[in-house]
């Protein structure tokens, strides 16, 4: 009686073990034999590895402008005074245009000696006094009138206007959570191409926020501003077109996922 009371006992636990062993195959995912670089065989879940990369253009709601002062003279005293001069011209335009002055940005006083080499020998020449300034607004208008009033200067060279994006945090999240969305929709594809179901995400790897400023540049202000008044171009509003006004920012994904 007891032995039988016994083996009754040892099959309901032999019955027991069977179904968690099933329930724990069932859960883990499946695996497939592989031959590791050694020889040796170790086993690895089926998965598949997608890869994409997410580009978008966003509007421009900041602009860079970069100018500089140069004076030129056979005094040295006289050409710093005469930069400390010329300089208001830069705020004066900057005031006129209701452009706050925390806006601009002045680097300091750059001089340096100018020499001529003739027969062999150095002569000095004169001084060049330069100054380098950064002015920052928000809008496109405002940046291509102070591009325009600033071009008819004669000693004020302007060197680049840059768009940019006050919120770059925010729009580099967007591109990377989108190209995050297309890599798993592209595994999905891969998938349901082979009859079988994605399932956790074992591996993620990015480069994100890639950001491409456009830029147009204007290396000579004396040229394009007597060019304007020979053709009546200077009567005529801010060119806006000369002003990028939008920024592409990129991302790059590769995801692997577990296959079920």
């Amino acid at each position: 009686m007891i032995a039988k009371l016994l083996n009754i006992i040892c099959l309901v636990l032999l019955i027991a073990c069977a179904c968690v062993l099933i329930r724990t195959v069932k859960a883990e995912p499946s695996v497939v034999p592989a031959v590791s670089s050694d020889g040796t065989t170790v086993y690895d879940v089926p998965k598949i590895e997608v890869s994409v990369s997410e580009s978008k253009k966003f509007a421009a709601d900041k602009f860079e402008m970069g100018f500089s002062l140069e004076i030129r003279g056979r005094d040295k005293e006289t050409v710093t005074r005469r930069l400390a001069e010329r300089r208001s011209v830069i705020f004066e335009n900057v005031k006129s245009l209701e452009i706050p002055q925390s806006n601009v940005e002045q680097n300091s006083v750059d001089v340096r000696k100018d020499w001529s080499y003739r027969s062999g020998k150095r002569e000095l020449v004169g001084y060049v006094a330069t100054q380098n300034f950064v002015v920052t607004v928000n809008r496109k208008i405002d940046a291509a009138a102070l591009v325009q009033a600033l071009a008819a200067e004669p000693d004020v060279e302007i060197h680049r206007t840059a768009a940019q994006l006050k919120d770059v945090d925010g729009v580099q999240s967007q591109v990377i959570k989108a190209a995050g969305k297309k890599a798993l929709a592209k595994a999905r594809d891969y998938a349901e191409g082979v009859d079988a179901k994605l399932g956790r995400v074992l591996q993620i790897n990015g480069e994100g926020g890639g950001i491409t400023y456009n830029r147009r540049y204007r290396t000579n202000g004396l040229m394009m501003a007597k060019a304007a008044m020979l053709d009546g171009a200077a009567e005529m509003g801010p060119d806006e077109n000369a002003i990028a006004d939008s920024v592409e920012v990129s991302a790059f994904v590769r995801i692997v996922v577990e296959l079920k």
